[in-house]
C-alpha cells in the first residue's frame, strides 16, 4: 500500500491563523499536521508516501525532509487539485493507495478504518457532522448518490472527511479518468472529482462512516478552533 498526500494549495480562509506557510504546517503539541500524518502511516506500517506541493513547498521539504517523496505543482495559484495529483499520475499503479488531503488531523482510529476498506474506492465520511457540513454526501447504504456543499441537511446522510482508498483492482481506471478529465483542461476540478465523475454515472463509489472517532479538516478559523479546542492541553 502506498499513500499521496495533497499539500499544494495556498489556504486562503486560515492565513490569518497560518501567518504565510501551507497549513498543513500548523502545529498541534509540538508537531506539524503533515508530519503527525507521515508518522501514522509509517506507523501502520506504508513507508511509499509521496507528498505533491505548491505553495510554498520549500518550507514543506524543510519539515519532511528526505522522509518522503515530492512533485511539485508550480502552477498551482492558476489549477486546483486535480492538476497537482496528475503530476504523480505514474504512481497511480499496480498497488491500493491512501490518498488524502493534508489539511488534516484525525485520530488513529480513522487511519485504521480508512486502510481496511476493501471495495474500488471507498471516501470516509461522518454521519455525525450534518448541521455544519462542509463537503456533502447523499448515500444509498454505502454508496455515495449525491455529493456537494449545496445538498440541503434534508439530502445529507454525512459530509466528507478528505480520505480515500482506492483498490489496485480499481486504481487503474482512477488513473484513466483522471488523464481524460486533465487532458480535456478540466484544471480547475479537486482531485475528488474524478470519483464524483464516476458517481454522476451511476457507478458506485463508497462512503464508510467513522462516526465516534475525532477529526478535523483544518481551512478555517473556525475549525483551527475545533482543532485546538480538542488538543490544548488543560490550565
Amino acid at each position: 500500500m502506498k499513500a499521496i498526500i495533497m499539500a499544494a494549495g495556498v489556504g486562503s480562509r486560515i492565513q490569518g491563523v497560518v501567518h504565510n506557510k501551507p497549513k498543513c504546517l500548523i502545529e498541534t503539541n509540538g508537531q506539524s499536521l503533515i508530519s503527525r500524518i507521515v508518522e501514522m502511516l509509517q506507523h501502520k506500517g506504508i513507508h511509499d508516501i509521496t507528498v505533491i506541493t505548491g505553495y510554498k513547498s520549500e518550507l514543506i521539504r524543510e519539515e519532511m525532509g528526505s522522509n518522503v517523496r515530492y512533485f511539485h505543482n508550480p502552477f498551482y495559484r492558476v489549477t486546483n487539485s486535480i492538476a497537482s495529483l496528475w503530476l504523480a499520475k505514474d504512481l497511480l499503479a499496480d498497488d491500493d493507495l491512501i490518498l488524502m488531503n493534508a489539511d488534516l488531523y484525525f485520530e488513529e482510529g480513522v487511519l485504521d478504518i480508512a486502510i481496511a476498506q476493501d471495495e474500488t474506492a471507498v471516501m470516509l465520511s461522518d454521519s455525525t457532522r450534518i448541521d455544519d457540513a462542509d463537503f456533502r454526501f447523499g448515500v444509498d447504504g454505502r454508496c455515495i448518490r449525491k455529493t456537494g456543499n449545496k445538498l440541503t441537511n434534508a439530502e445529507t446522510d454525512c459530509e466528507y472527511v478528505g480520505i480515500v482508498r482506492i483498490s489496485k483492482n480499481f486504481i487503474n481506471a482512477f488513473k484513466n479518468r483522471l488523464e481524460k478529465m486533465v487532458s480535456s483542461r478540466d484544471m480547475n476540478n479537486w482531485w475528488e472529482g474524478v470519483l464524483y465523475s464516476f458517481i454522476e454515472e451511476r457507478m458506485d463509489i463508497f462512503h464508510q462512516d467513522v462516526e465516534g472517532i475525532f477529526w478535523t479538516e483544518v481551512d478555517t478559523p473556525a475549525d483551527y478552533k475545533r482543532l485546538t479546542d480538542r488538543t490544548s492541553p488543560l490550565p
